[in-house]
Formats: structure tokens, sequence, C-alpha cells
């Protein structure tokens, strides 16, 4: 399309400059068949006027022009050489003055000029120059050559100006484009996608191939570009993935080992010690398994293939059912657990398994924090508006004011607070965030070092 464009405006610039060019050229032409003589020998008669007067007073001067004078019956005064006259002959006074075929054949190549002799005002004569017509014609060429081919060169500047505009447009518009593009593609090409295209046209696009071309080629940077970003993000969070993994996993596994060692070597002597040191085992793998789960999880939300499917459901039936199952989990720890919910029913369009799965994250994580002996854990949830809000509020040791805005980032407990005594990857509550904000919801965190931490996540309700 674009070459057919480009063919279409040479085909018209040529048929332009052929125009100008061709309406130069007959201008010209006509200028030059319709030359005005006439002007010519009246400056001529202009330059002669002195001899005249020399000529009414008896006296004949040389001239640079032949001349024949005569008085009003025709006979001859005087004649140069040129004429076939001499002194005392008689000629015809209207022939000699009319410039007819006659005198063309008598004497070719000269222009007539004729002046009249006076005597007290009456006239009393008259003389003939002859003018050569070469010297009249140049004459002519010397003063008017320039107005004559004036609208050539004219033409000549016309077209030279098209095409000049011709080649800025096309370079403008077309040509710089173009090199932009094949530049920015370079770049691509080696890894960079910072070099814009839209600059060629001062951000603003044009309505024609070249602009929809750049659109195209800006979309498609902007796509590689996003990919590369994400790209990087996801070799950087294999990077920490790999160096949490072996951190997470170096202690149980080794403790595992260790008394699985203790048994074959029969360190636990007695059927009570290898039972205990088997409860130790089963409990670390225990722990293996769920960071393995968490990690399975978390690689599923960078790759944006977590399954969710939402449908809806009563949110009193919801509710009940899960508060009696998290009621039995904490208070096997014994701490203590209080629930607070809204009496009236209503619908939430929800997945009821990666929510759940998101209140557990958040009461293991608060769990975790606790004291045993004292550990108070509330869940409160509130409709206003037309949105939940399902709070988890815990009297743990908190979280310190710095710390707050990385606690949904992944690998964050593993950055911040790493603790031996502390099991889990730090990857709950990042997973938390990408289920809520798959539901359309927002999760927060607020929290005092030393007095407890409140977590909070909204979902809308139908």
């Amino acid at each position: 399309m674009i070459n057919n464009k480009i063919k279409r405006w040479n085909r018209i610039t040529s048929l332009m400059i052929i125009l100008i060019q061709a309406a130069a050229f007959l201008i010209s032409l006509y200028n030059y068949k319709h030359l005005d003589f006439t002007i010519y020998i009246n400056n001529a008669r202009v330059k002669l006027e002195k001899e005249r007067e020399q000529i009414e007073r008896g006296i004949y001067p040389e001239s640079e022009y032949p001349y024949i004078v005569f008085d009003t019956s025709g006979k001859v005064l005087f004649a140069t050489s040129e004429f076939k006259q001499e002194k005392d002959d008689t000629i015809v006074v209207d022939e000699m003055l009319q410039m007819d075929q006659s005198f063309a054949k008598q004497y070719p190549g000269y222009q007539k000029c004729s002046l009249v002799l006076n005597n007290n005002s009456a006239c009393v004569g008259f003389v003939v120059y002859l003018l050569q017509r070469s010297h009249v014609v140049s004459d002519l060429y010397a003063r008017n050559e320039v107005l004559s081919f004036l609208p050539i060169g004219i033409g000549i500047i016309l077209s030279i100006i098209l095409l000049i505009l011709r080649s800025i447009y096309c370079n403008l518009r077309i040509l710089k484009p173009l090199q932009r593009i094949s530049s920015s593609s370079q770049a691509i090409i080696a890894g960079n996608y910072d070099i814009e295209v839209l600059r060629v046209y001062d951000n603003k696009l044009q309505a024609n191939e070249i602009g929809d071309l750049t659109y195209s080629f800006e979309l498609m940077r902007d796509e590689l570009k996003a990919k590369q970003i994400s790209e990087q993000a996801i070799r950087k969070s294999q990077q920490e993935l790999i160096s949490c993994i072996s951190h997470d996993l170096r202690t149980p596994i080794s403790t595992i080992k260790a008394y699985s060692e203790g048994i074959r070597d029969g360190i636990a002597s007695t059927d009570i010690e290898r039972q205990e040191f088997l409860s130790i085992i089963i409990n670390k793998t225990n722990l293996l398994e769920g960071m393995i789960s968490e990690l399975l999880e978390y690689s599923n939300t960078q790759l944006n293939q977590m399954d969710i499917q939402r449908k809806e459901v009563y949110f009193q039936s919801y509710i009940k059912e899960i508060t009696r199952e998290l009621r039995i989990y904490i208070e096997q720890r014994n701490i203590q657990f209080e629930c607070t919910y809204p009496e009236e029913d209503f619908i939430i369009s929800i997945d009821q398994k990666r929510i759940t799965e998101v209140l557990y994250n958040l009461i293991e994580n608060s769990m975790k924090y606790i004291d045993s002996t004292h550990g108070f854990i509330q869940l409160i949830a509130k409709r206003e508006k037309g949105i939940l809000s399902i709070h988890i509020i815990d009297n743990g040791i908190g979280i310190s004011a710095e710390d707050i805005p990385y606690v949904f980032d992944k690998f964050y407990r593993a950055e911040k607070s790493r603790s031996s005594n502390v099991p889990g990857s730090g990857l709950g509550l990042s997973i938390c965030k990408y289920i809520i904000n798959q539901h359309d919801g927002e999760i927060y965190c607020r929290s005092r070092k030393s007095n407890g931490s409140e977590f909070w996540f909204t979902l809308s309700c139908i």
C-alpha cells in the first residue's frame, strides 16, 4: 500500500512538472512571436532626431543608417548609396513612406523609419532611414529576452520548488520514520527496547500508512519491553526462589537426616525414643510438604495460571462452616479465637477454596508470631455499602512501621525477619494478595511493633 501511494504521488508530481513546463514554453513562444518592433523603431527615431534637425537646415550628415531625403513632391534631395535613386530623381512619396511587400523585396533585411521635415511648422519633405532588421532584432533580444523567456524560468523554479517540497515530504513523512523504525528494530534485536519512534511526529501520529505502521510498531515494542521486564523479574524471582529454597529447606532436611541417622545408629534405644524421633521426622516432613505446596502456588501466581473459579455462595453458610474449622484448628494450639460477622445473609461471588486458603494463610501467619500462653486471634466480618471486609486481628509481636509496605512482597519474611524458630517460606502473604486481586478486591495490613497486627481484605457483595 505504501509503495502504491509513493508511486501515485510520483506520477502526480511528474504530471504537474510537465504541465508547468508546457505552460511556460507556450507563454514564452507566444511572447516571442508577438515581439513589438514598433517600440524599437520609435527608439531609433528618437536617436535620429538630431540628424533630422540638421537635414532640415540643408546639412546631410553621415549616419550609421542609410537614408534618403525628398520633398513633398517626391523630388530626391539626397540619398545614400544603398538607395537606387539619385539627386533630383522623382519618386512616389506614398510608396516610399509605406511598408509594403515591394519595399521588402527591394530592400531585404531592412526596416523603414520615416521622419517628417518641417520648415516654420509646415511639412516640406521627408527623410527615410533604413534600419537593419538584424540590429532591431538584436536590440529586441538584448532588451526583452528576459521578459520573453521569463515564463520558462518561472516554470523551472516552480518545478524545482515542487521537487524540493516533495523531497522534504518524503523525508519527513516516509524516509525518516522508516529510518527510525529500522534503528529501533536494530536496537530491539540487540535487546534495547527504549528507542521510541513516536518522536518522529513530535508525539502526534499522522493519518497515513506510515503513521499506522509507526503506531503498530510502537505497540509491538511496548509489548516486547513489557515481556522483557517480566522475564527479568521472573529471572530475579527464580534466583531469589533458589536462594530461599536452599535456606528454608536446609534446616528441616538436616533435622530429618539427623533423627533418621539416630534411629539407624541406635541412639534411640527405646520404643519411646524411637516414637519421639519418628514424630519429629513426620513433623519436619509435613513442614517440607507445606513449603513445597506454597512454592508451587507461588509459581502459579507468577505465571497467572492459578485456577480461580468464582461462583455465588451464601455468606452465612460459608462463614459458619469456615469459622468452625478455624476454631478447632486455632484452639488446638492453645490460642483463643473469637469470631464476629453480620447476622443478615447475602450473596458473594468467590472461589471458596481460594478464599479459605487466604483465611488459613492469614491465621497461620498470626499464629507464628503469637505467644501460645496468652495468644488471641479475632475474625471480624463487616459489610458496608456492598463491600464485605474480613479482618484477622492478633496480639502477637507485631510488625515495625518500616516493614509494613513490604509484607505482601514475595520472600518478605526471608529478608526481613528470618528465624529458624519460625517455619515457612515467606510466600503466604504474596499468594494471599494474588488471590484477593483476582477477586477484584484489596488486602491491607496495620500493625505496631509489640502491639499485634491486623490484616484485612475486601470482597464485593452481589
